[in-house]
């Protein structure tokens, strides 16, 4: 597995999982939606010519930051070591609080989030693209 940094065009490349695969096609109708994503680090894994996962943390303030991700549909083997991968990434900023969203009704996403070290703290309705409920994850320091 390679790490790198995040380029836009890798989301291009990204055949995402499950719940991500619907949300990836509406944000990418957007032209050049991706090349505009907010400031903060961001990585890219893959492993020989699959992204595997694209992600970052959008820095609000000096202590706090939004966790996002994409996870492709190819990932599912290299679960563990992304995990430990992204927890390492997390860490190695100073983030008091870091929030991260997670639509309803993707199981695997909330377990992955716990996984990291998230705990719940709200249901957020109406919050997605089409009104979906979304909940709302934090891993405080």
């Amino acid at each position: 597995m390679i790490v790198e940094p995040f380029k836009p065009y890798h989301v291009h490349l990204l055949k995402a999982q499950g719940v991500q695969n619907a949300q990836l096609g509406e944000v990418s109708l957007v032209p050049d939606s991706w090349d505009s994503v907010p400031a903060g680090p961001a990585l890219t894994a893959r492993h020989k010519d699959r992204i595997l996962i694209c992600g970052g943390i959008v820095k609000h303030t000096e202590r706090r930051g939004e966790c996002w991700a994409l996870v492709g549909a190819d990932a599912g083997r290299h679960m563990l070591t992304l995990t430990r991968a992204v927890k390492r990434f997390i860490d190695v900023y100073p983030w008091r609080r870091l929030e991260a969203t997670v639509e309803e009704r993707f199981g695997a996403g909330c377990r992955w989030v716990e996984l990291l070290g998230f705990t719940f703290e709200s249901a957020l309705p109406q919050y997605g693209l089409d009104g979906e409920t979304h909940l709302r994850y934090t891993r405080l320091r």
